[in-house]
């Protein structure tokens, strides 16, 4: 993904948002963190990320997957665990590079999470704000009431 951004901004594109839905928000929030790592060396600005459900801690340590468990059809502990563990293997959930939950805060760009309130992932979004929240400029956390992933459609079926 460092690549990819890299090659943007060498075809000079200069201005750069990134964004991503469940894993693929995870990332997008840790290609940011290591790209506000690594600024100096790029010629390209972050100028924001926008993610939806993102899975930010690969540990599965968030209360929701037992508070939501009910509310949420589409995810479950087990079903994240086996994949996570496809993802992994043997290396640490709480690597930076795996977790955005771990990162690199300091110097993200505005950031704006959407998560439902009755999804498993909502403590991944809530806590991965608390985090940013103090090192950062100001995240923006959009919480969809009585949504579970892929709100808001899902929550009408």
């Amino acid at each position: 993904m460092l690549a990819c951004y890299q090659g943007l901004a060498e075809r000079d594109v200069h201005r750069i948002a990134l964004t991503g839905d469940s894993a693929g928000g995870n990332l997008a929030l840790v290609l940011a963190s290591r790209v506000i790592g690594e600024a100096a060396s790029i010629n390209a600005a972050l100028v924001g990320v926008a993610v939806l459900s993102p899975v930010t801690d690969l540990t599965l340590s968030g209360a929701t997957y037992e508070t939501r468990s009910d509310a949420d059809p589409l995810f479950t502990r087990p079903q994240v665990a086996e994949l996570v563990h496809s993802y992994l293997g043997s290396a640490d959930a709480r690597h930076p590079l795996a977790s955005s939950l771990h990162g690199r805060h300091s110097g993200m760009p505005s950031t704006r999470i959407h998560v439902g309130d009755d999804e498993v992932l909502l403590d991944d979004s809530l806590r991965y704000v608390s985090v940013q929240l103090p090192q950062a400029s100001m995240p923006e956390l959009m919480c969809g009431w009585g949504c579970h992933m892929g709100f808001p459609e899902a929550s009408e079926a």
